[in-house]
């Protein structure tokens, strides 16, 4: 691990259990330990758990835009370097890389967060919680959160009941289960021949122990490339729960 300022990388031993059938790293893998980054690097610099759980807070990711530069294929490792790019009134952002050991960049990663009171369930205002952090300026070069249609049809759908360990200290669904429900939905064989380049994410509302959700997927061509654009709801309330954008290469 390193920490220089406001900036961590950290290198990842990718298991066998973290790929896929095709032996690239799972999609659900690269999340976890892009949470994980994000978790170290906040409590290094003061606003991670030990600032939070002693509050009764909590970091909620809002939504991520992933970009892939190649297929993550049997690799043993990966290493992944973080920042906080700034704070909004309510929103705190943050980037990502993703290189090989070497340094050879494979993909970039924007999010947006928020902090949440866990008893009001409200967003806390990002200036006064945490005024040591500089207000975000977009640079040039910055990758932008995209556009996520809605649904005009289903191709593909499937139920999912969400697991005990499906959960985490928050007491819900834990950020990398949605895209497993998304990615689920679709058949083998196109996942065997295809990998996902673009995943654009984005998190409405959380869904607890004993509930069932719905991930419908339409399947369309934009330019040349097939697109997949997913809606995950809760089952019984109806109500969208997250919303994914998948560009295959």
């Amino acid at each position: 691990m390193k920490i220089s300022e406001m900036y961590l990388e950290k290198e990842y031993e990718i298991k066998y259990y973290e790929q896929n059938v095709k032996g690239n790293l799972k999609e659900s893998s690269l999340l976890h330990f892009l949470q994980d980054i994000a978790t170290l690097s906040a409590e290094s610099l003061g606003f991670g758990p030990s600032f939070v759980f002693p509050r009764n807070y909590a970091w909620v990711v809002l939504k991520y835009h992933i970009e892939l530069y190649k297929e993550i294929n049997n690799f043993s490792s990966i290493k992944i370097k973080t920042e906080p790019r700034g704070i909004t009134k309510l929103y705190a952002f943050r980037d990502f890389e993703i290189c090989s050991r070497e340094g050879e960049l494979w993909g970039r990663v924007i999010s947006a967060w928020a902090l949440i009171d866990m008893e009001s369930r409200r967003m806390l205002p990002m200036q006064k919680v945490l005024d040591f952090l500089k207000p975000f300026e977009k640079q040039d070069g910055d990758l932008e959160f995209g556009k996520i249609d809605a649904l005009n049809e289903i191709t593909y759908k499937k139920e999912f009941d969400v697991r005990f360990d499906d959960i985490d200290v928050n007491r819900h669904a834990n950020n990398c289960n949605y895209i497993i429900w998304a990615l689920e939905t679709l058949p083998d064989d196109f996942r065997l021949e295809h990998y996902a380049k673009t995943i654009e994410i984005k998190f409405k509302k959380e869904v607890s122990l004993g509930a069932r959700v719905v991930s419908s997927v339409q399947k369309i061509n934009v330019d040349g490339r097939i697109v997949t654009l997913h809606e995950i709801k809760d089952f019984h309330t109806k109500e969208e729960l997250t919303v994914v954008k998948i560009v295959w290469a």
